[in-house]
């Protein structure tokens, strides 16, 4: 009797320690498998956060002319990028790309993402005038205008420097935040705005996630998109 009573102990002790080493074997493939995920991100250009960041509230208006807040990015992943309708070259390069990456979604089996333009000038651009030019790109793309403030503010929370700039200042500079290119591109109106030419993620929460720096590529978009929404 002693005796099964010791080969059942042992028995549970193995099946114990067998246990043990599948949970961690399991958990280092895990680890291996993420820092992997994060390497093929930074290698196209991409960063997510250790802790997404909270927005502030803020109130712009679509292109529909209604009012949309931070709560409205809830229950949705985002892509937000920061343009205006003038820009002659960065700005519709980029929302061409996120196109393509839309279309190259197979929306039976992918997330759908939700792909937002927010004007960096908002003297011009209004809800009539970012409908007209989504339009050429994807009419269910989203444009965001309004009080200049409430941009800057959303803009900062984002990362996203912009103005005018000087005459002289060249199509593309640095960017003291991140690596991500800047425009600094003439208008019809022959000024210049220069602004920072990231994508910022935002998750289903409404949170801050990630960040996608230039030069965008669709293929890349949708490669990362896939990692980052599963």
């Amino acid at each position: 009797m002693q005796l099964i009573l010791k080969r059942k102990t042992a028995l549970i002790a193995f099946l114990a320690f067998d246990a043990i080493v599948v949970v961690a074997l399991v958990v280092l493939f895990l680890m291996r498998s993420e820092r992997q995920n994060e390497v093929e991100l930074r290698e196209i250009g991409v960063t997510v956060y250790a802790e997404a960041r909270t927005l502030s509230d803020f109130r712009l208006l679509d292109q529909q002319g209604e009012f949309f807040t931070k709560d409205d990015f809830q229950d949705h992943w985002n892509l937000v990028f920061f343009g205006f309708t003038h820009c002659p070259d960065i700005c519709p390069l980029t929302m061409a790309e996120l196109a393509q990456f839309y279309d190259g979604l197979d929306f039976s089996q992918d997330v759908k993402p939700r792909v937002f333009l927010v004007t960096v000038d908002p003297g011009r651009d209004n809800p009539e005038s970012m409908a007209a030019y989504l339009a050429n790109f994807n009419e269910e793309f989203i444009g965001l205008s309004g009080d200049p403030d409430q941009i800057a503010q959303l803009a900062a929370e984002l990362y996203v420097g912009y103005g005018e700039a000087d005459e002289s200042e060249v199509a593309a500079t640095s960017h003291d935040h991140d690596p991500s290119h800047n425009a600094a591109v003439e208008t019809n109106d022959s000024y210049q705005i220069e602004h920072s030419a990231h994508i910022a993620v935002i998750d289903p929460q409404g949170d801050y996630y990630a960040v996608m720096r230039a030069p965008h590529r669709d293929r890349d978009l949708v490669s990362a998109f896939r990692q980052i929404a599963k």
